[in-house]
């Protein structure tokens, strides 16, 4: 008869994403995250594949997470619903908004060096979706004629994921949850100003 596990999985999910978000997949070897997590080395491999199975389950927490509540209501939403989310990447206490930036742009940038397919598949799965909300709402923009109708949402959409990838960037680098602001005001005074006067 199996022991019981002395661990909840989720709670330990929750906790190693804090973890990786914060110091990245390289910089955590399996000591730290026995420390940080409270498992040994055995139960990190049988319950999570290793140390990639591990930040593979913390990154897909992490997504699902923004996608059920950051970006749930844009796929409802217009104009003001994309303006709010690019706006809360730079608003303190959001949580979207974050002096490690984004655990799924530091992804990407370590996957660089790391070369894991399964990471790079899971990123790739994060960015179709806020792509696929963005587009959402500026469909319903152009419908409701908060945009002018040759507004090509599908290009739109993309280019509005390369910048939020842009802001998280920054907020990483400065350590701020702001530093992105900049950016962000631009793009929301370009949308804006797109915007049919009646």
């Amino acid at each position: 008869m199996a022991r019981p596990k002395s661990y909840n999985v989720d709670e330990v999910v929750e906790r190693v994403v804090h973890a990786f978000w914060q110091h990245g997949y390289q910089a955590l070897g399996l000591r730290e995250l026995e420390r940080l997590t409270g498992l040994n080395q055995f139960a990190i491999r049988t319950e999570f594949g290793g140390k990639e199975g591990l930040y593979l389950r913390a990154l897909d927490y992490y997504s699902d997470q923004a996608i059920r509540h950051a970006m749930a209501p844009m796929q409802t939403g217009g104009l003001p619903e994309l303006l709010k989310f690019l706006r809360s990447l730079v608003t303190d206490g959001s949580m979207t908004s974050s002096p490690y930036g984004c655990l799924v742009v530091n992804t990407g940038i370590e996957n660089a060096r790391v070369g894991s397919a399964r990471l790079e598949e899971a990123a790739k799965r994060y960015w179709a979706a806020l792509e696929s909300a963005f587009a959402t709402c500026l469909e319903k923009a152009i419908a409701d004629k908060s945009l002018p109708a040759d507004t090509e949402p599908v290009i739109t959409a993309k280019g509005l994921v390369s910048a939020v990838m842009g802001v998280h960037a920054q907020n990483r680098l400065a350590g701020k949850t702001d530093a992105g602001k900049p950016l962000v005001d631009l793009l929301c005074a370009q949308l804006t100003s797109r915007e049919f006067r009646t």
